[in-house]
C-alpha cells in the first residue's frame, strides 16, 4: 500500500471570521493580526483568501496535483481570540460546526482541529467536549495567547484538562506577540513569521513546561508547528540552564524540561522545508514525534511535497513523517486497504 501523506497545518477561514478580523482593527488599534488582517483584506492576497475559504473542489483539486491524502484543517490565526468571549464562543461553534460538514463530505480527504474561546475558560471546555464527541473532531487548536495571557495560568487550566480527559491533542498554532511585547519586533518587520512567532509560541510552550503542567497532566500532548519553533535546538542550554537555577530557586518539576518536550510534545515541518532541520530534530526528538505538513495556503504544496521526498532519512522514519504519526496522534483512522479485483 501506498505510503498516506496527510498534511497536519492547513488552514481554513470563514466569510464570518474575515469580517470579524476586519472589524478588529478598530476595536484594537495596537495589535499586529488585527493590522495584518486589515491590510490582507484590503487587497492583493486573493490566491491565499481563496484557498483559506475553499472547503471543496479546489482544495480537493491541489492535493491531488500534488499527492496529497488528507488535511488537517484548522481555522487560520488568530482563530476567534480578537473577539470578545460570546462573540468568539459564537464564531467557535459555528467554525467547527462548518468544519464536521466539511469532513462529513470528504471523509478520506479531511479531519479537523476544533476552535474555541480561551476568553471564557469553562465554555471553551464545553465546546471542546462537543467537538471531539457529536462533532468527532480530532484534536484542538488555540492561537497561543490570548490579551497577553497564556495557558499555563490559573484561569485557563479547564481547557488544558479538557484536552488531556478527552485525549485529544492541542495544536499550538503561532500568532503575533501581544502588542505590549511588539516594539522591538515592528520597527524591523519581525512580528510575523519570520521571527515573532517563533519566538512567541515557543515562549508559550516553556511557559507550560516550566509552570509543571505535564507533572500534573502526564498524558496531555501539545502540537507545535515549524520544526518545533525552535525549541529542539535550545534543548541542551535550557536544560543546563535549569540546572543552574536550581542553586537560586528549587523547582518542584520532576524531571528536565527536555524530557517534558520529547514526552509530551509532538512537531510539524509547516513552513520548514529544510532538511538539515529534519535531521536534527530526528535526532534531538525522534521519527515517532514528528508530523508532515505544508501550512496551505501560506506555504506551497509542491515545495513541502519535494522536501520529503527528496529527505535523505530511513524508509520507516518517512512513512512515520508522511502519515502514521498523524494517524496515530490525531485519531485517523487507516485507510482501508484496497479491494482486489476477483
Amino acid at each position: 500500500m501506498a505510503i498516506r501523506r496527510i498534511a497536519t497545518e492547513e488552514a481554513f477561514a470563514l466569510d464570518t471570521q474575515l469580517a470579524a478580523l476586519k472589524r478588529a482593527r478598530l476595536d484594537h488599534p495596537d495589535d499586529s493580526d488585527a493590522a495584518f488582517w486589515s491590510m490582507v483584506l484590503d487587497g492583493g492576497y486573493e490566491d491565499i483568501v481563496g484557498g483559506l475559504l475553499d472547503l471543496g473542489e479546489e482544495r480537493v483539486r491541489v492535493m491531488d496535483a500534488y499527492g496529497i491524502d488528507m488535511h488537517v484543517l484548522l481555522l487560520t490565526s488568530p482563530g476567534v481570540q480578537l473577539l470578545d468571549a460570546d462573540a468568539a464562543a459564537s464564531l467557535a461553534t459555528l467554525a467547527n460546526d462548518r468544519l464536521a460538514e466539511a469532513i462529513a463530505r470528504y471523509p478520506m480527504r479531511f479531519a479537523g482541529l476544533a476552535s474555541f474561546a480561551p476568553q471564557d475558560p469553562m465554555r471553551a471546555a464545553k465546546e471542546m467536549e462537543r467537538a471531539a464527541g457529536a462533532l468527532k473532531l480530532n484534536g484542538f487548536v488555540v492561537n497561543s495567547h490570548t490579551n497577553g495571557e497564556y495557558l499555563d495560568e490559573p484561569r485557563y487550566w479547564p481547557i488544558l484538562e479538557a484536552a488531556a480527559a478527552l485525549g485529544k491533542p492541542l495544536y499550538i498554532h503561532p500568532r503575533t506577540l501581544p502588542p505590549g511585547a511588539t516594539a522591538p519586533y515592528l520597527s524591523r518587520r519581525l512580528t510575523g513569521g519570520i521571527w515573532g512567532y517563533a519566538a512567541e509560541t515557543g515562549l508559550h510552550a516553556m511557559r507550560l513546561i516550566m509552570a509543571g503542567v505535564f507533572d500534573r497532566l502526564p498524558d496531555l500532548r501539545i502540537i507545535l508547528g515549524h520544526m518545533g519553533e525552535g525549541l529542539p535546538y535550545w534543548l541542551y542550554r535550557i536544560d543546563y540552564m535549569f540546572e543552574l537555577q536550581q542553586r537560586q530557586v528549587r523547582s518542584p518539576l520532576e524531571h528536565r524540561p527536555s524530557d517534558y518536550f520529547k514526552r509530551n510534545f509532538a512537531i510539524t515541518t509547516s513552513g520548514m522545508n529544510d532538511a538539515d532541520v529534519l535531521d536534527f530534530c530526528l535526532k534531538k526528538v525522534g521519527a515517532d514525534n514528528i508530523m508532515w505538513a505544508v501550512d496551505y495556503p501560506y506555504q506551497d504544496s509542491a515545495g513541502a511535497v519535494a522536501f520529503l521526498e527528496d529527505a535523505a532519512i530511513d524508509s520507516a522514519a518517512k512513512a512515520k513523517i508522511w502519515g502514521g504519526n498523524a494517524e496515530r496522534i490525531f485519531g485517523i483512522a487507516p485507510r482501508p486497504p484496497e479491494r482486489k479485483n476477483s
